[in-house]
């Protein structure tokens, strides 16, 4: 049941991000479309990892609870960073788009660092 949980939120995060992607791009050409493919499933991967992790949990709700908050702590503020660059402002430029860099680089570092001690945990508690 928990497991379920966490794979909806990690979908629905992933959506939100794909979703403030497609707002703020312009795809004009097909090369852009390309490029905004490739961007999407890096902003994707942080919240596949999870998604996938969650499996591998299914039954341990500490180990599953500690990927659960790991999740939130990678989402919310992502997602805050994307609203606050794309539509909060008033006029974001070009250099707003590095935001599509940086943010899934740390949330991808928080992810494997979460997934790695809840994998842990679980293990110890088997022992």
């Amino acid at each position: 049941m928990f497991t379920h949980a966490i794979r909806s939120l990690a979908a629905l995060a992933a959506a939100a991000s794909l979703g403030i992607m497609a707002y703020a791009g312009l795809f004009s050409s097909g090369s852009l479309t390309l490029a905004a493919l490739g961007f999407a499933a890096w902003a994707c991967a942080p919240y596949a990892i999870a998604w996938l992790a969650a499996r591998s949990l299914q039954g341990d709700i500490i180990a599953s609870s500690i990927l659960a908050l790991g999740l939130v702590i990678i989402a919310a503020p992502g997602l805050y960073a994307y609203i606050i660059v794309f539509i909060a402002a008033s006029k974001p430029d070009a250099q707003a788009g590095l935001v599509f860099l940086v943010i899934p680089l740390y949330q991808l570092s928080a992810v494997l660092l979460t997934c790695a001690l809840a994998l842990l945990v679980k293990r110890l508690r088997r022992a």
